[in-house]
């Protein structure tokens, strides 16, 4: 796995639903490496702090065969990543690995949630449900380890030693889970895939309370 780039963001207007501030679409950085601390990258910025940013979403990855998946012919950072990745996607990303690159450890704390700010920046109104139901939403990290990441670098990824009471759940898998119960089309396992994952250290605060209310308005 490799950065193939870095990307920042500034939050600026938009006309969207009678004005919108957002900092959604990112630029790819030039030049020297970017520092990551706790809360993100440095010169990076988001708009809605509830939703955004904070410790357990400090980095947002995207693989880069989402931009071909999704016919996205724009620049990495136009789908709002922090780093886009070469050579992984979200079927072989498990909740809870750490992605180390030089001296920089990230691990891995939930799937993006993507919101209708897709729709508008790719001007395509089914993109957000179509980017949805795939589960190829990407995923956020914490920073485990700060430090200076750079275009290019070589990624190493280790997968939390699963076992019974925290089994391993890949990113698509969790994301399509809780997406399906929340549309009422929810499959066999779905909600014994929530509840492990309720339980696992690494899920964010924000999945963990959002799961658990999910969970208890299910029907007994």
């Amino acid at each position: 796995m490799k950065i193939l780039s870095v990307n920042i963001g500034q939050v600026r207007p938009y006309p969207w639903r009678n004005g919108t501030e957002s900092a959604i679409l990112k630029s790819p950085v030039d030049g020297n490496g970017v520092a990551v601390h706790s809360l993100g990258l440095e010169g990076d910025e988001q708009a809605d702090l509830k939703a955004h940013g904070g410790a357990d979403k400090a980095v947002l990855c995207i693989p880069q065969s989402n931009y071909a998946l999704f016919e996205v012919h724009q620049g990495f950072g136009f789908l709002g990543e922090n780093l886009t990745l070469s050579d992984v996607d979200e079927t072989q990303i498990q909740l809870g690995d750490q992605l180390q690159a030089g001296d920089v450890v990230l691990e891995v704390s939930q799937p993006r949630s993507p919101c209708w700010k897709l729709n508008e920046i790719t001007q395509d109104p089914q993109f957000l449900k179509r980017y949805s139901d795939s589960g190829r939403v990407g995923f956020y990290c914490r920073v485990l380890e700060p430090g200076t990441l750079e275009r290019n670098e070589q990624v190493s990824l280790r997968h939390l030693d699963a076992d019974s009471e925290h089994p391993a759940i890949s990113i698509q898998s969790l994301f399509l889970a809780k997406h399906r119960v929340q549309t009422r089309k929810a499959q066999s396992g779905d909600l014994a895939l929530l509840a492990l994952a309720v339980q696992h250290p690494a899920l964010s605060s924000a999945w963990r309370q959002e799961l658990t209310k999910l969970l208890e308005r299910q029907p007994s």
